[in-house]
């Protein structure tokens, strides 16, 4: 007949069980597990060390990065977010700096076409200044000229009369 017993090994406690004692079901009852905490806490800080991160909250554009999601996160402009552009540009131009640790889904190879804030940035004119502030610089009070419409696909148009 054989019996279970147990060993200390310094703070380790080995426990050897027989067959009948893995006969038996256990009685033990876990706790109920808690919900993983996201990005955001329950107290509505925001947890940095969130894995859903993906570890851009440390590195070299660390504090950009927390300072512009902060910005975004506690936002109470309409739309949200958009009174924290200067804090996403600053982010924008820290990661262009290090495309080899930003750009891991290009392979670390810059391309621009990749950027959503492309598109918001304003364009530099012919001039060489951007045209945001040669807008202000030229502005008589004179109406804007007209937008140009973007080209049609006259395919499209058939298809929709």
């Amino acid at each position: 007949m054989s019996f279970s017993f147990c060993k200390e090994f310094g703070k380790d406690k080995v426990i050897f069980v027989t067959k009948e004692d893995h006969a038996t079901p256990s009685t033990i009852e876990l706790p109920a597990p808690e919900p993983a905490e996201g990005v955001i806490t329950k107290d509505g800080k925001i947890n940095w060390s969130c894995p859903c991160l993906g570890g851009m909250a440390t590195g070299p554009c660390g504090v950009d990065f927390r300072e512009a999601f902060s910005c975004f996160q506690y936002s109470t402009a309409d739309p949200k977010g958009s009174d924290c552009f200067e804090a996403f540009t600053k982010m924008r131009d820290c990661f262009q700096q290090y495309p080899t640790v930003y750009n891991k889904a290009n392979g670390g190879v810059d391309d621009d076409d990749d950027d959503p804030l492309a598109d918001a940035l304003p364009a530099e004119t012919s001039t060489g200044v951007p045209a945001k502030e040669e807008a202000q610089s030229n502005d008589t009070g004179a109406s804007d000229p007209p937008a140009k419409e973007p080209p049609q696909n006259s395919s499209a148009v058939e298809k929709i009369q």
